[in-house]
């Protein structure tokens, strides 16, 4: 039995000798030959009891669960186009690094095709060269017929002057003709001449609608060339990325490392036909690293291994204490006995909806890479909650989801709800209370209070609500309970190993 409920127990010991005391002695009193009066004076008196405040402490929980060792990443190498294997190069157990090559595949169609998407880019390049070339010409033929223009503008002034001059002269000399001063005959050279340059007149105007004709077909064939080259340079631009999907299709006939890592799943044979996202069909049906529809296995599988990650589900109730940077310690037992330190990475911030459980992950750097994916582990996750208020277990009393715990009013022992909160074993943090709520009112009509430590919490909980109860000075025993120390479950040091726990290198690895 607990010290701390002796005293209640042995005064109702007492109370309950004195009362069948009492009663006995009543019973036994002579009644033949006279009225007897029975009496009896009640001893019951309110139960002693110890109260405790909830003291400020630090609560340290730690969640044990077990977990498993996977590598950072895992990738399943399968191939692009439909092709044989020509050539494996590495097996399982070998560490590659990013861009080893690993296997060459055999398909000479695509070979094929590409070198005609290329020699389609050499054509459309010349026929760019080509096109400027048919610019530069039509350029030319632009400038001479302007040239042309204007030298039949200029011979058309000339004859225009003439006109204006013989005509002019003809008028003057049939004046005179009819005076009789000039002969005839110097009118009719005259006139002659004026039909001369008359028609070279013509001749000229028809000239240079000649020549701006010519001028008009020489900017079309100007326009249409320099059309022709923007043509030609967006056939290159298609050419060039036909020549491109092409490559990128002999690309992927060389299997490549994605990472640094090392090959755990090889299922490569000289000359195997393999398909598109099927990888070798002719591959072990029972091999570990099948695909998802059972069809084929990966060419292969490359796992980094220079950080590994362990896996935890954190239960609901501890869900929302652990986040990351939470301190955590992961025993592997097939590596070494000694616990390796580290802390949370990352949760997934969403509870599982079957398990109920929040996962959390946990990278460890291992650079010898001697922890081994799918090694089985123990991890503890610690949560700590310094300078909270807490009270022992043994105070709160639980029905059903919600805790209680005894007070006194008046003399009478009053059961009051309490919200807690983490829980090492013996203390537990309490952030909340509030009194009995009456059954005829709501649950929201009495508010909660916060716990600021000067709540006097009777120890144990063999009363009933409403019972008298009698505080009991402060007993050397009360005082240890409420001072005794928090104990400290974190785990004891351990020897440094060679895994190491800093995370801030993985993040500057998930950058990269």
């Amino acid at each position: 039995m607990r010290r701390d409920l002796w005293p209640m127990v042995s005064n109702r010991s007492a109370y309950r000798c004195w009362f069948l005391f009492g009663l006995l002695s009543a019973l036994a009193m002579p009644g033949c030959s006279h009225k007897g009066e029975v009496s009896f004076t009640s001893a019951t008196k309110p139960t002693t009891v110890q109260v405790i405040n909830p003291t400020v402490r630090n609560i340290v929980r730690v969640i044990g669960q077990p977990s498993f060792i996977e590598s950072y990443e895992r990738t399943s190498i399968y191939p692009k186009p439909t092709a044989y294997i020509q050539k494996w190069i590495v097996d399982i157990g070998d560490k590659v690094k990013k861009g080893d090559v690993l296997a060459t595949l055999f398909a000479p169609e695509l070979i094929e095709e590409d070198g005609t998407k290329k020699a389609a880019v050499v054509l459309d390049q010349q026929r760019i060269a080509l096109a400027k070339e048919v610019v530069e010409v039509a350029k030319a033929d632009v400038m001479a017929a302007l040239a042309r223009v204007k030298e039949a503008e200029e011979i058309l002034d000339k004859y225009e002057a003439e006109v204006e001059r013989w005509d002019t002269e003809v008028k003057r000399l049939q004046r005179e003709a009819e005076r009789g001063v000039v002969d005839r005959r110097v009118l009719l050279e005259s006139t002659n001449q004026l039909k001369s340059s008359t028609a070279a007149r013509d001749k000229a105007t028809a000239t240079i609608k000649r020549a701006k004709a010519e001028l008009l077909s020489a900017e079309a064939t100007l326009a249409k060339a320099q059309v022709d080259v923007r043509v030609a340079e967006a056939d290159l631009k298609v050419a060039e990325s036909e020549e491109r999907y092409a490559r990128a299709w002999v690309d992927y006939l060389t299997l490549t490392a994605p990472f640094d890592g090392v090959i755990t799943g090889r299922n490569a044979n000289t000359f195997d036909f393999v398909l598109p996202t099927t990888g070798d069909p002719t591959a072990f049906y029972l091999a570990p690293d099948i695909s998802p529809g059972g069809a084929a296995a990966p060419i292969y599988v490359v796992d980094r291994t220079d950080i590994v990650r362990i896996f935890v589900d954190i239960p609901e109730q501890d869900a929302n204490y652990v986040h990351i940077g939470s301190k955590a310690t992961v025993l592997a037992k097939a590596y070494r006995d000694q616990p390796i330190p580290g802390t949370v990475t990352r949760i997934s911030w969403a509870l599982n909806m079957k398990s109920r459980t929040l996962r959390a992950e946990i990278d460890l750097h291992n650079p010898g890479s001697q922890l081994l994916p799918g090694i089985y582990t123990y991890v503890n996750l610690i949560i700590e909650r310094p300078g909270v208020r807490a009270l022992p277990e043994s105070a709160l009393t639980y029905s059903g989801d919600k805790a209680y715990y005894w007070t006194h009013e008046n003399g009478h022992a009053v059961q009051t709800e309490v919200r807690t909160g983490v829980s090492d074993g013996e203390w537990i943090e309490v952030t909340n209370h509030r009194p009995p709520v009456p059954p005829e009112a709501p649950s929201d009509m009495v508010p909660w209070t916060p716990i600021d430590g000067t709540e006097q919490v009777i120890l144990g909980d063999l009363l009933t609500d409403g019972a008298p109860v009698e505080v009991a000075p402060a007993t050397e025993g009360a005082k240890l309970v409420s001072e005794t120390p928090a104990p400290d479950h974190r785990p004891a040091a351990t020897a440094p190993a060679p895994v190491e726990a800093s995370n801030e290198p993985i993040r500057k690895a998930e950058n990269q």
